[in-house]
C-alpha cells in the first residue's frame, strides 16, 4: 500500500498514542485484576483500546513506509503484534483454564514490551511510557562511560552454578557513579524477565539498577539454607563484580512467593540489603529459627498486603506483623484496602521505591556470606 511521507508519520503518531494507552491500561488491569472479577476487567480493556489491533492489522501494518523507516516499521509491527497476541489471550473467555491463557496473554506482553524498549529512541510517545512522570531518560555519554559493560537489559542464562537471571543497568551508567541495586523477586511460576518491567519504570527513572532472578525450581525453595539463595548471591557476586554497586544501598523485595523469599533471604543475608519489602507475602515456618536467634533485626522491612488478597490472607499477614513487631523487629505496614493479588506496577513506583528512598544508607562493614 503506497502512503506518502507525512501521512505516515501522522499514521504512526495517532499510533503511537493508541499502544501508549494500551500499555497504561493493561498495567492497571493487570495490578487490580481479581479472578472472581476478570469479565469487568475485559470489558474496561475493551473501552480503552477498542479496535486498536485490528486497525493495525488492516491499515498500519500493510503501508509503505519511508525508506529510512523501513526497519522500524517491521520491528514496530513485530512488537505490536506480540500485544495484539496479549490482548487477545487475555479476553478469552472466563473459564478454568482462564489463568493458563493469562500466562501466555502476559509473556506476549512482555516480548512485545522488550521490542517496543529497543525502539524508544525513535517513539517519543511510547518512549514516554518506560520513565515517571517528569523524569528524564538515562542516555549515554558521547563517549561510552560505561567502561565497555552493557547497558539496559541484560539477559544471564542458566549455569551450573546458578539460575537465569534478568539485570538493568540504567543506560547511563558510569563505574564512577555507583548504582543501587533493587534485587526484584517474582512470584510462583513467574520469570525475573517478566517481574521486571514492575520495576522497570521507577528504576530507570531513579537510576537504580534492578537484579530480577529466575527461582531454581518453578518457585523458590522455602528452606534454611536455601538452594536459591545461593543461586541468587552468585548473581549478585556476578553483578558486583562487572559493576559499580553500592553496597550502602541494596534493596530486597518479591511478590507472592517472592514475597515469602524477601523474608527468607532478607533474613539469611540482612547484612547485605538496607531494606526488605515483601509484597503479598506470607512469613514461612521456614524463618522460625532465624526469628529465634534475632537474624535481621537491624534490617528495617516495609510489608504490603492488600485487603482483598485471595492468596493470603490478610489477617495472617496483619498477625505476622503485630509479631515480628512484638520481637523486636523494624516493621512498617502498609494495607491496601482496594488491592487483591496482582503485579504491583505503581505499588513499587509510589509506595516501595519511596521508602527505600527514605532509608539512610546502611552501613557495610560487613561483606556477604556466600
Amino acid at each position: 500500500m503506497a502512503h506518502d511521507d507525512g501521512a505516515y508519520m501522522d499514521t504512526l503518531t495517532t499510533l503511537q498514542n493508541e499502544i501508549a494507552t494500551f500499555l497504561r491500561t493493561f498495567e492497571t488491569i493487570q495490578e487490580e485484576l481479581r479472578l472472581g472479577a476478570v469479565a469487568e476487567s475485559q470489558a474496561q480493556l475493551v473501552a480503552a483500546v477498542g479496535d486498536t489491533f485490528r486497525r493495525f492489522d488492516s491499515t498500519f501494518a500493510p503501508l509503505t513506509p519511508p525508506a529510512a523507516m523501513k526497519d522500524l516499521h517491521e520491528r514496530l509491527c513485530s512488537a505490536i503484534s506480540e500485544l495484539g497476541k496479549s490482548c487477545n489471550l487475555f479476553m478469552t473467555k472466563p473459564s478454568q483454564e482462564w489463568t493458563l491463557a493469562f500466562l501466555y496473554s502476559r509473556k506476549a506482553f512482555c516480548r512485545g514490551l522488550y521490542q517496543l524498549y529497543e525502539l524508544r529512541d525513535q517513539l517519543p510517545i511510547v518512549a514516554a511510557h518506560f520513565l515517571q512522570p517528569g523524569s528524564h531518560a538515562p542516555v549515554p555519554t558521547a563517549r561510552p562511560a560505561s567502561g565497555g559493560a552493557p547497558t539496559g537489559f541484560i539477559q544471564r542464562e542458566r549455569n551450573d552454578e546458578r539460575s537465569e537471571y534478568t539485570l538493568y543497568i540504567p543506560e547511563d551508567y558510569s563505574p564512577e557513579r555507583p548504582l543501587p541495586l533493587i534485587v526484584a523477586l517474582h512470584g510462583g511460576h513467574g520469570q525475573g524477565s517478566e517481574y521486571v518491567w514492575t520495576w522497570l519504570r521507577p528504576a530507570r527513572s531513579n537510576r537504580y539498577a534492578i537484579l530480577a532472578p529466575k527461582s531454581l525450581g518453578n518457585t523458590w525453595d522455602m528452606t534454611v539454607p536455601s538452594r536459591d539463595t545461593r543461586s541468587v548471591m552468585r548473581m549478585f557476586d556476578e553483578v558486583t563484580r562487572e559493576y559499580s554497586i553500592d553496597r550502602a544501598r541494596v534493596y530486597l523485595s518479591g511478590l507472592s512467593d517472592g514475597g515469602i523469599f524477601t523474608y527468607i533471604l532478607g533474613l539469611e543475608q540482612s547484612q547485605l540489603f538496607r531494606g526488605l519489602a515483601p509484597v503479598a507475602g506470607a512469613l514461612h515456618l521456614a524463618v522460625d529459627q532465624m526469628l529465634r536467634e534475632g537474624r535481621g533485626k537491624d534490617t528495617p522491612i516495609f510489608v504490603v498486603h492488600g485487603v482483598h488478597d485471595f492468596i493470603f490472607p490478610v489477617t495472617f499477614t496483619r498477625q505476622t506483623c503485630n509479631l515480628l513487631k512484638q520481637i523486636g523487629y523494624n516493621v512498617t505496614y502498609e494495607e491496601l484496602p482496594d488491592w487483591g493479588h496482582a503485579f504491583p506496577y505503581s505499588i513499587n513506583e509510589r509506595m516501595v521505591l519511596p521508602w527505600f528512598e527514605s532509608l539512610p544508607a546502611k552501613q557495610t562493614s560487613d561483606s556477604p556470606r556466600g
